[in-house]
C-alpha cells in the first residue's frame, strides 16, 4: 500500500474485498482535531474522524487506496498530523493568476493535506487587493507602467487589483476542502505600491513610484506619523472582512533603515522610546500592528528579519527564510510560535539544479541549538513560490511539482524516507494530482544535486534567472 504523505499507523491485512456495502462517517471526539481512523472491512468502508476536517483527510487516504487497487483491501489506518500549521504560498503580486489557475492549485494542494494557503497579495511591483476606502489603490497602486524582472523588458502597463468578491471566492472555494487562507499585507518595507498613492508615509514625502523590477527598495513605511497608522488600520480592517481566520501576515522582510536615519521624527522617536537599534524600531512599528491584531482576535505572522531586534512582541509568529537561523532558534526556545521555510530547501520559484526534489525530501525541521520546548514551538512549514520570474501558470505548477509533496509529507509525517523509496510511495498521489491537469516538471529533472559552493550556487541562480 502506498501513500503519501505516510500515514502514522496502518495495520494491512493483504485481503481483498469485493461489494463493501457502503461508506460511514462520524465524528470521535476523543480523537485530535486532525486525526483519523479509516476501516476498510468486509462490512463497510468506516471513517472517524477528530472533526469534519479530520474526515475529509480520511477521505483524501482513500482517493490513494482506491487508484492503486481493483479491490479494496482490508485493512486499518489510524493517522495524525506532525504538524499543525502545513502551508503553500503563492505571490500573486509580481505576476498574478487567474482565479480557475488558483482553484487548481488549491485542489492538488487538498490531496496533499496541506490546510494553509498563504495569499501574497501586496509588493513594491503591485497592489492586488481590492479596497473600498481607498479607491487609488485599485487602479494606481495595481498597474505598474512596464515589466523588466530578469532581463526580460515589457513595455505594456501590468497589473489589476483582485476585486473583493474574488478573494471571497476564494476563500469560500479553500473552506470547502479544510484550507485556511492567510493574506499578506507586507510592510514597512516592499511598500513602494502602496507609497504610490500615500507619498505622505514615507519619510522624505516625495514621489514615490511603483517598481518595475525585482529588488530591494528604500522607500518604506514611516514609523513616525501616526498617518500611517491610520491608513494601515485601515486597510487591515478591510482585510478582516474578507478573511476569516486567525492569522495575518504583515511581513517584516527586507526593511532598509536608511531613510529613517534620514529622518528627523524617526529619530526623535527612537530616542524617546529609548530603542537601541534600526532593528529595534522596525519592532515598534511592527509591536503596534501586532497589538491592532490581537485587538481583533488575530495573530501576525512575520518573516524572520523581524527578529533582529529583541524587542518583538512575543504573540507574533516567526517565519524563519533567510540567513543564519539563531534568532529563530532563540525565538522558540523563549516561547515564541514558528514557521519553516528555509529558503534553500522550500522555495520553489528556484530551478530543480539548485533545488531538487531530493534535497527538499531531506530537510529536517530542527535546528541546531533548538530546546526540546523550542522544538514543540514550530508550528508548521511553509513553501512559498515567489513570481518575479514566473509569468504563467504551467511554469509555476511545474516549480511546485512534485516537490511540494515532499514538503506535504514532512509536515505531516515524521517518518523517514528514503529517496528511492519516496518516488515508489507518490506514483498514486501523484497521478491523482496529474489527473487535475497539474503540469509536473519532467522526471529528468527531479534529482539534480544542489550545486556545492555558496559562490557558486548564487552564481548560478542568478545567471539561470537572467535567461529564464
Amino acid at each position: 500500500m502506498k501513500i503519501i504523505p505516510i500515514p502514522s499507523k496502518v495495520d494491512f491485512k493483504n485481503k481483498f474485498i469485493e461489494n463493501i456495502p457502503g461508506e460511514k462517517c462520524e465524528i470521535n471526539t476523543a480523537l485530535e482535531n486532525e486525526e483519523y481512523i479509516l476501516s476498510i472491512n468486509p462490512e463497510e468502508i468506516k471513517i472517524e474522524g477528530g472533526s469534519e476536517r479530520a474526515v475529509f483527510y480520511a477521505k483524501q487516504t482513500l482517493k490513494q487506496i482506491e487508484a492503486q487497487y481493483d479491490k479494496l483491501p482490508e485493512c486499518k489506518i489510524q493517522d495524525k498530523p506532525r504538524f499543525p500549521y502545513r502551508a503553500f504560498m503563492i505571490d500573486s503580486a509580481r505576476h498574478m493568476q487567474e482565479i480557475s489557475e488558483i482553484k487548481e492549485i488549491i485542489d492538488a494542494m487538498a490531496l496533499l493535506k496541506l490546510n494553509t494557503f498563504h495569499w501574497h497579495l501586496t509588493e513594491d511591483q503591485g497592489w492586488r487587493f481590492e479596497s473600498s476606502n481607498y479607491p487609488l489603490l485599485n487602479t494606481k497602486a495595481a498597474v505598474r507602467p512596464r515589466s523588466d524582472f530578469g532581463g526580460e523588458n515589457d513595455s505594456s502597463p501590468y497589473g489589476r487589483v483582485y476585486t473583493k468578491e474574488e478573494m471571497k471566492e476564494i476563500v469560500s472555494y479553500c473552506a470547502e476542502r479544510y484550507i485556511d487562507v492567510i493574506p499578506e499585507f507586507d510592510m514597512p518595507g516592499h511598500t513602494s505600491a502602496l507609497l504610490s498613492v500615500f507619498p505622505e508615509l514615507s519619510c522624505k514625502r516625495d514621489e514615490i513610484k511603483i517598481k518595475t523590477r525585482q529588488g530591494i527598495y528604500d522607500d518604506v513605511l514611516c514609523p513616525a506619523k501616526d498617518k500611517t497608522y491610520e491608513v494601515v488600520d485601515k486597510i487591515i480592517d478591510e482585510f478582516c472582512e474578507i478573511f476569516p481566520y486567525g492569522y495575518y501576515h504583515i511581513g517584516g522582510d527586507e526593511t532598509p533603515s536608511k531613510q529613517w536615519e534620514d529622518c528627523p521624527e524617526c529619530n526623535y522617536l527612537k530616542t524617546a522610546c529609548g530603542l537601541k537599534s534600526w532593528a529595534e524600531y522596525q519592532n515598534y512599528f511592527m509591536n503596534t500592528i501586532i497589538e491592532y491584531l490581537a485587538q481583533k482576535g488575530k495573530t501576525a505572522i512575520v518573516w524572520n528579519d523581524a527578529a533582529k531586534g529583541a524587542n518583538l512582541d512575543k504573540r507574533a509568529v516567526l517565519q524563519y527564510w533567510k540567513e543564519v537561523p539563531k534568532n529563530t532558534v532563540d525565538y522558540a526556545n523563549s516561547g515564541g510560535k514558528v514557521i519553516l521555510s528555509p529558503f534553500s530547501y522550500y522555495y520553489f520559484d528556484y530551478y530543480y539544479e539548485i533545488t531538487s526534489l531530493r534535497r527538499v525530501l531531506s530537510y529536517k525541521p530542527k535546528f541546531k541549538g533548538m530546546s526540546d520546548d523550542g522544538y514543540k514551538n514550530i508550528i508548521g512549514i511553509e513553501a512559498p513560490v515567489w513570481t518575479e520570474y514566473i509569468r504563467d501558470k504551467e511554469t509555476m505548477q511545474r516549480y511546485f511539482f512534485p516537490r511540494i509533496i515532499a514538503a506535504a509529507h514532512t509536515a505531516w509525517s515524521d517518518k523517514g524516507i528514503s529517496y528511492e523509496r519516496f518516488l515508489k510511495e507518490m506514483q498514486y498521489i501523484e497521478k491523482l494530482i496529474r489527473d487535475k491537469g497539474i503540469t509536473f516538471e519532467d522526471k529528468s529533472e527531479w534529482g539534480y544535486k544542489r550545486i556545492s559552493t555558496p559562490h557558486g550556487w548564487l552564481r548560478f541562480t542568478h545567471d539561470h534567472l537572467l535567461k529564464k
